[in-house]
C-alpha cells in the first residue's frame, strides 16, 4: 500500500488501515500483518503508531537482483 506523494500526512494511509482493519474483523480475521521496509523508518513509525508491532527481520531477494531488507509487522485485531 502506498500514498503518493503529495498526498502524504492527511491521515490517508490510516483511513485505509482502518477500513481494512474493520473489514478483516467482519471476516473473522484475527490479525493483521504487513511488511515495511526497513529504509523508511515513517512507514514503521506509522504503523507501530496504530499497534503494529515487529515481529521479524529478513531479506526480500527481488527477481532483478535487488534486496531489500524489510521488517514483518503484526496488529492483533
Amino acid at each position: 500500500m502506498s500514498v503518493i506523494p503529495e498526498k502524504q500526512g492527511q491521515g490517508i494511509a490510516k483511513k485505509i488501515l482502518n477500513f481494512l482493519e474493520n473489514y478483516a474483523k467482519k471476516a473473522n480475521v484475527t490479525k493483521m500483518i504487513c511488511k515495511v521496509r526497513m529504509t523508511v523508518a515513517k512507514n514503521i513509525k506509522l504503523y507501530s503508531s496504530i499497534g503494529y508491532y515487529v515481529y521479524d527481520e529478513e531479506v526480500v531477494h527481488k527477481p532483478n537482483g535487488l534486496h531489500i531488507k524489510v521488517v514483518s509487522m503484526q496488529k492483533k485485531l
